[in-house]
This record gives C-alpha cells, sequence and structure tokens, in this order.
C-alpha cells in the first residue's frame, strides 16, 4: 500500500524539473497530482498518466539550442574585452581566467558564466570612464571625484546585493551615510559594515537552510519507517492468509473423512453445514481484519499525502517571497533592473511568436542631479520614490515599469498603437509636472523627459532599447519635459 506514496513522491520530484519553464504546464501539473493522490481506481490513474504523457509530450524547450546562442554570445563577448585598450592587470586576468575555463553544461554553469562576464563588464565600464575623466585632464579628476567614483560603486553593490528582508534597512542606512560622506577615510569603514552584514545575513540563511535540511530528512526518515512497517503489515498479511488457507485445508480434509464415515445422511449434512458455517465465520473474519487494515493504511497514507502538500506549500511560498524580494528595489517599491529583464524577455518572445503591438519607454528624471546638490540625497530619494508610485499608479495593468538605474526607469507598453502610446507617455509626463514638491519652503516642479519607440520586424531588445535610448537622449537635448518617439 505504501507504493503509490513512493510514486508520488517520485513524480512530485521529476516535475519540478519541468518547473518554470511553461506556466500552462506548472498550472497543469499541480491539478495532476491533487488528481493522482485520491484517484480511486488503477483505470483512472493509468488515464492520468496517459494525459501527463501527451502534455509533456508537447512542450517546445529549445533548451539546447538557446545554451548554445548563450554560449556562443559568451565566446564573443570575451574576445571584445580582451581587444580593448588600457585594461588594468586585475581585469585582462579574470578575462583569461574566464576564457580558459571549463565549458559550462548544465544551466546553472551556463548562468554562473554570464554573471562572471557582466561583472567583468562592469568593471570595465568603471576603468574607462575613470581613463575618460583622467585624459580630460588630471586636474579636474581630484580626490573628490574619486571619492564619487568609489560612492557610485559600494551604491550600486549595495542595490545588488541579496540578502534577508531584515537586513535590508541596515544596508539602506549605510548607503545614505556614504551619499553623505565627504571623508575618504570612512569609506573602508562602510565597506566593514557592509561585510558584516553580509555575513549575518549568509549566516542566517544557513541556519534556515540547516534547519529546512533537517525538517527534510526527518520526513524521509518518517516516510522509510512508515514504508517498512508498510513491507511487514504485507508480510504478516501474506502470512495470515497462508495460515487461513491451510485450516481450510484442514477443515477439508477433516470434512472428507467424516463423510467416509457418516452412516446416515442427516450426519453428513450436519458435518457439512458445520463445515460451511466455520469457513463462512473464518474469511468473514479476515475480511473484516483486512477492511480494518486497509482502512488504517489509507488513512496514513492520506495523512502522509496531506503533510507533504503542506511542506511543499510552504517550501513555494517561501521561494516566491525569496524571488519577489529579488525582483523589487528596494528604495521604490518598484520592478527592478533584474525583474525587468526577465520580462522584456517574455514580452519580446510573445511579440515574436504573435506579432502583437510592442512599445518600449525610457523615462528620465530631467536635473536630477541638481536636485541632489541642491537638497540633498534624502530629498533626491524622496523624488524618486514618489515619482515611481506615480508612474507605477499611472499605467495599465498589462503594462510593465522597473527601475532601470540611477533616475531612469524603462516601460513595456504592449497591445497599443503608436498614437495610443505617446497619448499614454504625454499623459505621464503631465502627471509627473503636476506634483507638488515642496522642498525646504521652496515649491519645485520636476518633470521627465521619455523617449520611446516599437517594435519592428526586425529589431531585437538590444536594437530596440538603443532606439528608445537615442531618442531620449534627443527629447532632454531638445527643451525637456516631452515624449520623444523614433521610428525604425
Amino acid at each position: 500500500m505504501s507504493s503509490p506514496i513512493a510514486v508520488i513522491a517520485l513524480l512530485q520530484q521529476l516535475l519540478k524539473r519541468t518547473a518554470r519553464q511553461d506556466k500552462k504546464f506548472d498550472h497543469y501539473q499541480i491539478g495532476f497530482l491533487k488528481k493522482l493522490c485520491v484517484s480511486p481506481s488503477e483505470q483512472i490513474t493509468t488515464k492520468l498518466l496517459e494525459e501527463c504523457t501527451e502534455q509533456l509530450n508537447k512542450l517546445d524547450i529549445p533548451l539546447d539550442d538557446t545554451l548554445s546562442e548563450g554560449r556562443l554570445i559568451a565566446s564573443q563577448s570575451l574576445l571584445q574585452l580582451q581587444r580593448l585598450p588600457q585594461l588594468s592587470d586585475p581585469v585582462g586576468n579574470r578575462i583569461t581566467h574566464a576564457k580558459s575555463a571549463a565549458q559550462p553544461y548544465s544551466v546553472i554553469e551556463h548562468h554562473n558564466e554570464i554573471t562572471s562576464i557582466i561583472k567583468i563588464y562592469q568593471r570595465v565600464v568603471i576603468e574607462l570612464s575613470n581613463a575618460k575623466k583622467a585624459a580630460a585632464g588630471a586636474e579636474d579628476y581630484d580626490q573628490s571625484s574619486q571619492l564619487n567614483d568609489m560612492s557610485d560603486e559600494l551604491q550600486l553593490l549595495i542595490l545588488n546585493l541579496d540578502i534577508g528582508e531584515a537586513y535590508i534597512k541596515q544596508l539602506d542606512a549605510i548607503r545614505l551615510k556614504i551619499v553623505a560622506a565627504n571623508n575618504p577615510q570612512m569609506l573602508p569603514q562602510y565597506c566593514m559594515s557592509i561585510i558584516a552584514i553580509i555575513i549575518d545575513s549568509t549566516r542566517e540563511e544557513r541556519r534556515s537552510s540547516r534547519h529546512f535540511l533537517y525538517t527534510l530528512n526527518e520526513s524521509l526518515t518518517q516516510f522509510y519507517l512508515n514504508f517498512s512497517n508498510n513491507i511487514k503489515h504485507a508480510g504478516r498479511a501474506f502470512e495470515e492468509q497462508e495460515q487461513c488457507v491451510k485450516n481450510i485445508q484442514r477443515q477439508s480434509s477433516r470434512l472428507k473423512k467424516e463423510a467416509e464415515n457418516a452412516s446416515d445422511i442427516e450426519s453428513l449434512r450436519n458435518n457439512i453445514f458445520a463445515y460451511v458455517e466455520s469457513v463462512e465465520q473464518l474469511i468473514k473474519g479476515k475480511e473484516e481484519e483486512k477492511e480494518h487494515k486497509v482502512r488504517l493504511q489509507l488513512q496514513n497514507m492520506a495523512r502522509e499525502i496531506k503533510e507533504l502538500q503542506n511542506e511543499t506549500q510552504n517550501y513555494q511560498n517561501t521561494l516566491k517571497q525569496q524571488n519577489k524580494q529579488l525582483h523589487i528595489d528596494f528604495l521604490t517599491k518598484i520592478p527592478n533592473r533584474a525583474a525587468w529583464s526577465e520580462r522584456l524577455q517574455i514580452e519580446f518572445t510573445r511579440y515574436q511568436r504573435y506579432q502583437h503591438p510592442l512599445n518600449l519607454a525610457v523615462i528620465d528624471i530631467d536635473k536630477f542631479k541638481k536636485i541632489n546638490d541642491t537638497f540633498g540625497h534624502l530629498a533626491g530619494d524622496k523624488v524618486l520614490n514618489v515619482i515611481a508610485q506615480t508612474l507605477q499608479k499611472s499605467l495599465r495593468n498589462a503594462d510593465f515599469i522597473a527601475r532601470y538605474g540611477g533616475e531612469e526607469f524603462a516601460v513595456l507598453l504592449p497591445d497599443i498603437t503608436v498614437p495610443q502610446m505617446q497619448l499614454v507617455l504625454q499623459k505621464l509626463c503631465n502627471v509627473i509636472k503636476a506634483i507638488p514638491f515642496k522642498f525646504k519652503k521652496e515649491n519645485i516642479s520636476i518633470s521627465i523627459s521619455i523617449g520611446c519607440c516599437n517594435f519592428g520586424k526586425e529589431d531585437d531588445i538590444d536594437s530596440a532599447f538603443e532606439r528608445a535610448d537615442k531618442a531620449l537622449y534627443h527629447a532632454k537635448n531638445n527643451g525637456r519635459g516631452h515624449v520623444v518617439y523614433f521610428e525604425k
């Protein structure tokens, strides 16, 4: 009776391997497992398994092609980086090490390779920016500029950290101190504080993981014990059944002898009646005992399945919460750049498949640096937060907005025409301009500039975003506070 539990547990683990590859199938497999747990007959179970096999055959996931394409792009990126002049030795060594690394096989290894290259790109951008400033004039690239560069880099590090929610406020407090820092000697102290928070968060995560593993181990141990007990019960039931058959055989032999020695029909009839009655009582007793055991085993199975479902649901809720935290910008409370990249890929894939209209816009807060310099970074953070929330509330549910970086936001507007998109974006400009910002008893009107475009048949993600970014540049250099659309 325990084998169905093992089969269902195995199916749960196998179906996890297909998760997050097809949303429709993810919804289907939840219902499939529920139906399988309560299947009343072997015929229905077989039908469910055949249906699941058919659904799996329909999945079209070109994983190998996608990984091969990503691998090719990664190799080309490393070659392009290596050709850049004026790179420091540490960056050059990291590029060489990345090129000589073993070719990735699993999806996680491919992801780690891309992450490593992105980090190299970030370091290259910082070095090239510093070199450009130095070339513009060594006298202008003073200690204050270096302090600003280090402060910006530390803030970027804080924003990209993946830590527990309990430590986010501590990091935000350190980030505000870095923003206001004017003494370079304080930066090492802030770095030490950040490292301490990372260590504490890692320890907390390790404790949580250890607790989860202990709980899982206890569940598996209990499952094994129940499985062993069921095997023992099955063995005893088989022995009892065999003993019952032997008893019937003995009584049958005795009846045969009594029939041979019977002197009259009445005596023979009584012997046969007694034999049949004893056999019926024996079978009835065994059936009642078997029914009671089966009922108990079914109850135990139902309880174990319910416990496994609860544990699985709790684990899924935890993963969903962690995933949500990873995709939310903790300053503005809207999706961050990682969430933007994921959603953009989904919408672009849908656009390629169905050719529905897809529009993209890049938004920038005008003269934001002046706000920081005049009223302080706390005022700048407040402006970012208010504008982010206002933009999100002013868009449709089908639209998607994310903080792209600094004072820039990116928006996806699917399934509307270009004139409709321009009307929506101009409305955003008007809404932001009407917000009554007030700093140090001074009323200020803040505006945003927007560059936008729509995806064409020959577009990829990068070309469309670059076109919207150029439109934004044109908007900021031609009066600000309005929308500029660039057609392909």
